[in-house]
């Protein structure tokens, strides 16, 4: 039987958590807040993560609107690349 989608995502964010010591958790965040996969420790809520994901992201849009930016393309905060959604949930605030 084939794999599903969001199986296929999870194993590839736990090959990335594992080729590397930099990071602990990962997840893959819609933009509207949905979790659509995750790596996540036991002791983090995926709810947490997926709306703290879409408040970053919806931060990182109205800002550069608000500068008048022309386009969007990243913001990041702290160790937090919104648009690529990766952070140390548990362990240290962004």
């Amino acid at each position: 039987m084939a794999r599903s989608r969001t199986e296929l995502m999870v194993d590839r964010l736990r090959e990335l958590q594992t080729s590397t010591t930099d990071i602990e958790a990962s997840a893959v965040v819609s933009i509207d807040g949905l979790i659509m996969a995750s790596a996540l420790p036991a002791d983090v809520e995926e709810d947490r993560v997926s709306a703290m994901s879409a408040a970053m992201l919806a931060l990182g849009e109205a800002l550069p609107a608000n500068w008048g930016a022309a386009r969007w393309s990243r913001s990041m905060f702290g160790e937090a690349a919104v648009s690529s959604s990766s952070c140390r949930w548990a362990r240290k605030p962004c």
